[in-house]
């Protein structure tokens, strides 16, 4: 790589980077120097659902094995919020998405972005007090405080739902404590700034077993469709074969401890109806974009 390559893509990194938070691993150990030279990175968005050392740690196994398999290096990032993430989703930013299955569909639709695979466990939002709380249903948050994460996410959504159906949709009925993150709405419960927090299955066994441990469920969602892959129509004819290496991905010996240890269980390709299934979802999302502030 001349000085000039090196330094125009420095340049481009922060351009990129320049007034968000982000994540970023490189990889030039994980393919050959010189297809380092000849392929530009792919960059691999996961959306800002947990805290950023945590998804650092999380998808160093999904970055490792796509860099391996496309022989390319793969940038991960993500973004300091919700929003900023689905902005930078719809500006084609990333290759590749690692998303909520309705910021997928919006993707779909209005970016193009084209589907690859998703996780096969199904997602399903839950509502968490402090272990020794006395609390044990959810008429009796009623007055409470309840920790949820960003208003954009879907389990948030969901966990909303669950709260009008029983009968704490009144505004007083409960008080909304928004945060950035599932982490974040979980440790609202374990610092005594809120009586019960909303958070998924997943992202919950996915922190640290101190911060889990100090929570128990007192109601669940129905289940939705997870978290996605989807590429960018720029990458091309790279598409098949990134889709391909995901569906691979389960047979890896890093794929298998990766879908283990996540609790993601699989992978599969995604259908028309799993995309579908997000379209209640779209206008209030859409909403929420257009109102929420940055």
């Amino acid at each position: 790589m001349t000085m000039r390559s090196l330094a125009a893509t420095v340049m481009r990194w922060r351009r990129r980077l320049a007034g968000r938070a982000w994540l970023l691993v490189f990889t030039s150990l994980a393919a050959p120097a010189a297809q380092a030279a000849e392929v530009p990175p792919l960059d691999l968005g996961v959306f800002p659902y947990l805290s950023t050392r945590t998804l650092l740690d999380l998808y160093q196994p999904v970055r490792a094995y796509l860099a391996q398999e496309m022989g390319r290096p793969v940038n991960v990032f993500t973004a300091p919020n919700y929003k900023a993430y689905a902005s930078e989703t719809q500006r084609g930013v990333y290759d590749i998405v690692v998303t909520p299955p309705h910021f997928a569909r919006l993707a779909q639709r209005e970016a193009g972005y084209i589907p690859l695979a998703m996780y096969t466990r199904e997602l399903r939002g839950m509502v968490v007090v402090a272990r020794d709380s006395p609390i044990q249903s959810l008429p009796a948050l009623k007055g409470r405080r309840i920790a949820t994460p960003n208003q954009l996410a879907l389990v948030t959504m969901m966990g909303r739902q669950l709260l009008r159906e029983n009968g704490l949709a009144a505004e007083g009925s409960v008080s909304i404590l928004d945060v950035a993150s599932h982490n974040n709405a979980v440790l609202a419960v374990q610092n005594g700034e809120a009586e019960a927090a909303i958070t998924s299955s997943t992202a919950l066994e996915q922190m640290p077993a101190e911060l889990r441990n100090s929570v128990r469920v007192i109601a669940q969602t129905p289940r939705v469709p997870h978290v996605m892959y989807l590429a960018h129509p720029r990458l091309g004819q790279s598409i098949k074969r990134i889709k391909a290496a995901l569906l691979n991905f389960p047979q890896a010996a890093e794929g298998r401890v990766f879908l283990h240890d996540a609790g993601f269980e699989g992978i599969r390709t995604i259908d028309e109806a799993d995309l579908k299934s997000m379209d209640p979802y779209l206008k209030e999302l859409k909403r929420l974009l257009e109102t929420m502030q940055p």
